[in-house]
């Protein structure tokens, strides 16, 4: 028993540091246009562990209260948005590729934006020996304490909370591919704000296209849009 409330004595010593050391730090960088030295203002840069939210100055530099290890959103209009996990107080450099670069191309769109969310999984993982991979149960015998540290710090609950956030995005990119502008445009007539509200309004959700394929997708878009049309028509 005295053992056992050693350890546990320890364990509490260890994670009050782990807490006092998961401290904000004020992190900070520039967002540029990818492949120029054009500065972006105005971008919206937000922490998904807090929702805090700031904006980019004229000079495109962004300045945010985060944790090390938080995952930061970058988001402007016209522009592919990014994720970026926050590593120290080095200055980051976020470059944005422009939206019209893409050509209205989803499967360029998906790749892009699938690479970015994947490299932000694995700079997680990277930070967690029990997280993403198959571990070896010799480290939790040899290592209890870390083990602990490691399965109730914060650099799991991160990971985790990336992987929840990445398999949302995973099945929005699924949607993209059969419900997207380019295929909107090909098998309607719809323009203007009449298109816009219409992709808002008829965006599929992911369990609807689990077992679609271009038919499926060309049949629900032609049928929408019919009825769509028709809806107007009676206001």
């Amino acid at each position: 028993m005295k053992a056992l409330l050693t350890i546990l004595s320890i364990l509490c010593f260890l994670l009050a540091i782990e807490k006092s050391n998961a401290q904000h730090i004020a992190a900070k960088g520039v967002i540029l246009e990818k492949g120029t030295s054009i500065r972006i203002a105005l971008a919206l840069v937000t922490d998904t562990n807090n929702h805090m939210t700031v904006g980019s100055n004229d000079m495109g530099f962004f300045q945010i209260k985060a944790k090390v290890g938080d995952t930061l959103w970058f988001f402007k209009r016209h522009f592919e948005d990014q994720f970026a996990v926050v590593s120290g107080e080095k200055d980051m450099v976020i470059n944005l590729i422009r939206a019209d670069m893409i050509l209205e191309d989803v499967t360029i769109k998906a790749e892009n934006k699938q690479e970015n969310l994947l490299a932000v999984r694995l700079e997680h993982r990277k930070k967690t020996y029990f997280y993403g991979k198959k571990k070896n149960p010799l480290h939790y015998f040899r290592y209890p304490i870390a083990t602990i540290m490691e399965l109730f710090g914060s650099d799991r609950k991160n990971a985790k909370r990336f992987d929840q956030h990445l398999d949302k995005e995973e099945q929005e990119l699924e949607v993209d591919r059969f419900f997207n502008l380019s295929l909107v445009k090909a098998h309607t007539n719809l323009t203007g704000k009449t298109l816009e509200k219409f992709m808002l309004d008829f965006r599929p959700k992911h369990e609807q296209i689990k077992n679609w394929n271009t038919y499926d997708a060309a049949g629900y878009i032609k049928r929408s849009a019919t009825f769509y049309l028709d809806t107007l028509k009676r206001e």
